[in-house]
């Protein structure tokens, strides 16, 4: 591979790195399924309703809800009403008022700016991530590649 774009870390130390952007997960759900079911006010209140999650499918895991919780309060974990191991399934089932979701924001721009979805618990979420381009380590980057990876840096997540 020339060079690819990830999120998270990067652990092989055999590549070079060069962080583009960030992101963040929000929790959203759509109108209708809020009209039926009520909004939450805090995240122990999730535990009353439909949670559409995400599985790794690399692990198998659940993948954590970035839910900031009070100290006396302990973790929230919520229900796993329905679980997917990818993204569009789960924006869909949101979209459709199955339940509540956690996504990053990159992929919600538009079903939020249309009113499809609509965040929920934004006081009680806190999560970043980074976008990262990585490519092989090698004394000499080729000029197609400096070129490449400086217009991703620069175009990528343009300052708003």
């Amino acid at each position: 591979f020339d060079v690819v774009l990830r999120t998270g870390d990067a652990a092989d130390s055999r590549l070079m790195t060069r962080i583009v952007g960030t992101f963040h997960h929000r929790l959203v759900a759509s109108p209708a399924y809020l009209d039926c079911r009520g909004i939450p006010i805090k995240p122990a209140d999730l535990a009353h309703h439909a949670c559409l999650r995400h599985r790794y499918p690399t692990t198998g895991k659940l993948e954590a809800w970035p839910l900031r919780q009070d100290r006396m309060a302990g973790t929230i974990e919520p229900p796993a009403t329905v679980v997917a191991s990818a993204l569009e399934p789960l924006i869909s089932m949101a979209e459709a008022g199955l339940g509540i979701v956690s996504l990053p924001d990159f992929v919600l721009y538009e079903h939020l700016r249309t009113g499809h979805l609509v965040p929920v618990l934004s006081d009680h979420t806190e999560h970043s991530g980074v976008f990262r381009l990585l490519w092989p380590s090698s004394p000499y980057l080729s000029p197609k590649l400096r070129v490449f990876i400086e217009f991703m840096t620069a175009n990528l997540f343009p300052p708003k």
